[in-house]
């Protein structure tokens, strides 16, 4: 399995991070976990097609993490020479499915000529050879964590969480947790995860290795976030980086 970071940033505008975006590939299967603004010029700058992208996991109704779906829909079907036949699905929370029908369908809706799988998440759903598990989080509506299982590799999204035992139930044992750290522990944000509480989490699930994405700028040395998370977790912590790759 292959995962790019294609952001590793929020909704303020960085030169350095992009808003929130993944990229992952087995077995042939291209998909996206969130698809934050400016997500399909990264996929260009990481040598990867929009037009390959088989499905697109939505975590949570937040623009950061949405934004670029409807660009994503657009370029699919304007590029010259281009023709679109294979399904794109589309797979995020109850809340993100009303929305897509309520406010992208009825911009794009008419001129869509390929398929559009809507498929609404409440605990689990296959995807190809991905075997996906949800659990709600902490932020805002019906935010989700998404956990990627496939052969004997497991990789968890915590997309936009705070510190609760259902983020540790689902990183039990993962290979990869890629936590929301938002920001340092002396900047503790209710609905948003601190490093600490990064290293707590893989600590208390017996993760692998911890990712720490969904860096907020705030003035003090990003490096610090590894120091808060290993006082907790004695495992591999990594600072997440626009374009990195992890091959699982």
């Amino acid at each position: 399995m292959k995962l790019i970071v294609l952001g590793s940033g929020t909704c303020v505008p960085s030169l350095t991070r992009n808003a929130p975006g993944y990229y992952m590939l087995e077995e042939g299967f291209e998909v996206l976990v969130d698809c934050g603004g400016g997500t399909l010029l990264q996929l260009e700058r990481a040598g990867r097609s929009y037009k390959d992208i088989d499905a697109v996991f939505i975590t949570h109704k937040h623009p950061d993490h949405f934004t670029d779906l409807m660009p994503l829909i657009q370029a699919l079907l304007a590029t010259p020479g281009f023709k679109r036949k294979k399904e794109l699905s589309v797979i995020g929370p109850a809340d993100f499915i009303e929305y897509y029908n309520e406010a992208i369908a009825s911009v794009m809706g008419e001129h869509i000529n390929f398929p559009i799988n809507l498929i609404e998440v409440k605990d689990k759903v296959d995807y190809g050879p991905f075997r996906v598990t949800a659990a709600r989080t902490v932020h805002s509506g019906e935010s989700l964590a998404y956990r990627f299982n496939c052969r004997d590799i497991s990789v968890v999204f915590t997309g936009d969480a705070d510190y609760e035992q259902g983020i540790v139930m689902l990183s039990q044992g993962a290979d990869l947790l890629v936590t929301d750290c938002s920001f340092p522990d002396s900047m503790k944000v209710r609905g948003h995860l601190s490093a600490k509480e990064c290293g707590l989490v893989a600590s208390n699930a017996g993760v692998k290795k911890l990712l720490l994405s969904h860096i907020y700028a705030v003035g003090l040395p990003e490096e610090d976030r590894i120091v808060e998370s290993k006082k907790e977790f004695d495992g591999e912590v990594v600072l997440a980086e626009d374009l990195m790759e992890f091959d699982l």
